[in-house]
C-alpha cells in the first residue's frame, strides 16, 4: 500500500508542474490582492462621483461580500462534482466579462448587480487556489508554496496602488474606470492559461475512483518533471488503489458522506477555523473601508498606500522562510503571533490615534496577511480529499459572510470617533488568541492525507 503523498515525496517529487500551477493558480490570488485594494477605492469614489448616502455607501461594500458568499457555497460543492479545473475555468472566464460591464456601469443599481455578480464569480474561483496548490506540493514545500500565493496576492495589491498614480487624481477622484479595465488584464491572462495549461489534481481523480486517469496524469507529471519517459510500475498503481480503497472506507465509518464538514471527526476543528475566519475578516474590513477616509482625514497621498504595501511584501516574504519550520513558525504559531500583533496594534491605534495611524495600519495588514495565508492552509490540511473544496470554500464564506455587515456598523462607529472601530478589534483579537490556544493537529511538514493506523 503506497499513499499519493508518499509517491509525490519519493518518486514525483517537485519540479515544472508544480511552478507551472503555482504560476496559474497564483495569478488569481494577484487579482484578488488587486480586487481587495480597488474595493475600497471604488466605494470612495463612487460616493463623491454619484452622491451616495451613508446607507448606499455601506450597501456598495456589503453587497461584493454576499456575492463572494454566495460564490463559496457554490465552490463549496459543484468543485467536488466538476473537478477544480473546470469550475475555475469557467468562473474566471464569467469574470472577465463583469469587469467589462462594470466599467461602463452608468447608475448605482447597476453597480450593486454587477458587483453583486462579480462576487459570485470570483468567490466561486478564488478558494480553489489553495486547494490546488496543497494537493499538488509535497509536504515539505506545502507551506512555502501556499505562502508563495500570499506574496502574489500582496504585490497584486502593489500593482493597483501604482496605477492609480497613472489614473487617479486621489482617494475620492479619478479615472476608475480605465482602472477597472487594466485590473481586467491579469483575470483574463488567468482565464487563457487555465483553459490551455491548467491540469486537474491526481488526488481528484484517485477519490473519484478513476484510477486509469490517475495513473496516466502521474506519468504525464513524471514527464514533465524529469523529462524522461517513466511509468508506475504494477506494484504502484495497486498501492494507491489499495490506500485509496482503505481511505473511502474511513471516510465511509466517519459518516463524512452524511455530515460533511460537521461529522463527529471533524467539527471542532471545523468551529474553530469558523471563529478564526469570521474574526481575521473582520479586522480585514476594518482596513479596507476605512483606509482611504483616514488616510483622507490625515492628508496622506496615495503614497502612503503604495508604501505600506511594499513594507507588507517584505514581510510576507520573511513569513516565507518559517512557515514551514515546525521550530519556530508552523500553522498554529504563526496564527498566535499574529493576533498578539493585531491586539498590540489595534490598542495603539486607539490610544494613539493619528501619530501612529500609518505604523498601526501597516501591522494590522501585516498580521491579516499572516492569518489568511496559514488559514487557508489550515483548512486544506485539516480535512480528507473529500471535504477539502467544501470545508475551504463554506469557511471562506462563512468568514465572508461576517464581513457583510460590517460597513453598517463599522461607518457608525467611525462617524462617532475614528478610531473607535479599532477598540472593538483588539476585543475581537483576544478572543483570537484564546482559540488558536484549542488548536490540536498542526500538520506542518507532515503528509496531507493519512489513515489512523499510520
Amino acid at each position: 500500500m503506497i499513499s499519493f503523498d508518499d509517491l509525490l515525496e519519493q518518486k514525483i517529487q517537485t519540479g515544472i508542474h508544480q511552478f507551472k500551477t503555482l504560476g496559474i493558480i497564483g495569478l488569481v490570488e494577484f487579482c484578488d490582492g488587486i480586487e481587495y485594494a480597488y474595493m475600497s477605492i471604488l466605494i470612495a469614489i463612487v460616493q463623491k462621483e454619484w452622491d451616495l448616502n451613508k446607507q448606499q455607501t455601506a450597501s456598495l461594500g456589503s453587497i461584493f461580500l454576499l456575492g463572494i458568499v454566495i460564490g463559496n457555497c457554490l465552490c463549496a460543492f459543484i468543485a467536488d462534482l466538476m473537478g477544480r479545473k473546470t469550475t475555475f475555468t469557467i468562473f474566471t472566464g464569467f469574470s472577465v466579462v463583469l469587469i467589462y460591464y462594470t466599467s461602463i456601469c452608468t447608475s448605482f443599481k447597476e453597480m450593486m448587480i454587477l458587483r453583486l455578480f462579480f462576487g459570485v464569480v470570483f468567490g466561486t474561483s478564488y478558494p480553489l487556489g489553495y486547494v490546488f496548490i496543497t494537493e499538488v506540493s509535497e509536504p515539505k514545500y506545502r507551506g512555502r508554496f501556499a505562502y508563495t500565493m500570499g506574496l502574489l496576492f500582496v504585490i497584486g495589491k502593489i500593482y493597483l496602488a501604482v496605477l492609480c498614480f497613472f489614473y487617479l487624481d486621489d482617494y475620492t477622484s479619478g479615472n476608475w474606470r480605465g482602472l477597472i479595465r487594466v485590473n481586467g488584464i491579469p483575470v483574463a491572462l488567468t482565464f487563457i492559461f487555465s483553459l490551455l495549461f491548467l491540469k486537474e489534481t491526481v488526488r481528484y481523480y484517485l477519490n473519484r475512483g478513476k484510477y486509469q486517469i490517475a495513473y496516466q496524469e502521474i506519468e504525464k507529471i513524471l514527464n514533465e518533471n524529469t523529462g524522461i519517459e517513466v511509468t508506475l510500475t504494477d506494484d504502484e498503481k495497486n498501492g494507491l488503489m489499495i490506500w485509496q480503497e482503505k481511505q473511502n472506507q474511513v471516510n465511509l465509518e466517519q459518516q463524512i458522506n452524511k455530515y460533511g464538514i460537521l461529522s463527529k471527526e471533524y467539527r471542532f476543528i471545523t468551529i474553530k477555523i469558523w471563529i478564526l475566519y469570521i474574526l481575521t475578516n473582520m479586522q480585514n474590513m476594518s482596513i479596507y473601508l476605512l483606509m482611504p477616509f483616514l488616510f483622507t482625514d490625515n492628508n496622506s497621498g496615495l503614497s502612503s498606500m503604495l508604501y505600506m504595501f511594499i513594507i507588507e511584501l517584505i514581510f510576507a516574504i520573511s513569513l516565507y522562510y518559517f512557515i514551514d519550520d515546525p521550530n519556530i513558525g508552523g500553522r498554529k504559531k504563526v496564527i498566535g503571533y499574529s493576533a498578539i500583533l493585531l491586539i498590540i496594534a489595534n490598542t495603539l491605534l486607539y490610544v494613539l490615534r493619528q501619530r501612529f495611524l500609518f505604523i498601526g495600519l501597516l501591522l494590522i495588514k501585516l498580521a491579516t496577511r499572516a492569518l489568511y495565508s496559514t488559514l487557508g492552509l489550515v483548512c486544506c490540511e485539516s480535512y480528507p480529499l473529500s471535504l477539502r473544496s467544501q470545508g475551504t470554500a463554506i469557511a471562506y464564506g462563512i468568514g465572508k459572510s461576517s464581513a457583510i455587515p460590517s460597513p453598517f456598523f463599522l461607518f457608525p462607529l467611525f462617524y462617532i470617533d475614528p478610531y473607535l472601530p479599532f477598540a472593538l478589534m483588539c476585543l475581537f483579537s483576544i478572543i483570537m488568541l484564546i482559540i488558536d490556544c484549542f488548536i490540536e493537529n498542526d500538520k506542518t511538514m507532515k503528509p496531507l492525507e493519512s489513515l489512523k493506523q499510520d
